[in-house]
């Protein structure tokens, strides 16, 4: 009999087993079922959905990925390289453009000899306000440039009447008005 018991026991574990164990339409054990549902990444997410993990892709998707991901880059740095080019060469023909103004003295209009008279009261005038009182008389274009050139030429007024005309150059209109080599405040030609 001690066969048979052995044997009832044997079987009773057989059968213990046999219930404890999953159904075999089951695709697996909880744990996979729990980390397949698993809220994750969403790549992860977008993988599973394509039916397949990140893992999972064929290298010729990755490759690609990979390519597109390195155009981008590439786009981006060459956008950023035109932009950086273009402020430079703004930059150098704005200062090739004030450089040449300042510089280069050209006259109002070199065609027009007709004579203004201009008056400078007293010493104490500004360089802003004879600039502005020339641009009005319509001897000189730009007031702001005069005042620069000013600084440059070293220019010291001398108060009296003279007798300008827009075809001098804003050199020639400094140097009448501090009186270098003009007796009567015209200029010697």
């Amino acid at each position: 009999m001690a066969t048979g018991r052995n044997d009832r026991k044997s079987t009773g574990m057989r059968s213990q087993n046999n219930v404890n164990r999953e159904p075999a339409s089951n695709s697996g054990t909880i744990r996979n079922n729990l980390e397949r549902y698993r809220p994750d990444s969403v790549s992860a997410v977008k993988a599973r959905q394509a039916g397949r993990t990140a893992q999972e892709r064929p290298a010729s998707q990755v490759r690609r990925a990979n390519q597109k991901a390195l155009k981008k880059k590439r786009r981006k740095k060459l956008i950023i390289r035109l932009a950086v080019t273009l402020f430079v060469v703004l930059i150098c023909v704005f200062c090739f453009m004030f450089t040449f103004r300042v510089f280069y003295d050209v006259p109002l209009n070199e065609e027009d000899t007709s004579k203004v008279e201009f008056t400078i009261a007293s010493e104490a005038v500004t360089d802003d306000e004879v600039g502005q009182m020339l641009v009005d008389a319509g001897l000189i274009g730009d007031a702001r440039l005069y005042k620069l050139r000013t600084y440059i030429y070293d220019a010291k007024y001398i108060p009296g009447t003279y007798n300008l005309s827009p075809s001098f150059t804003t050199e020639k209109i400094i140097n009448i008005l501090s009186g270098y080599d003009y007796s009567d405040g015209t200029m010697e030609e």
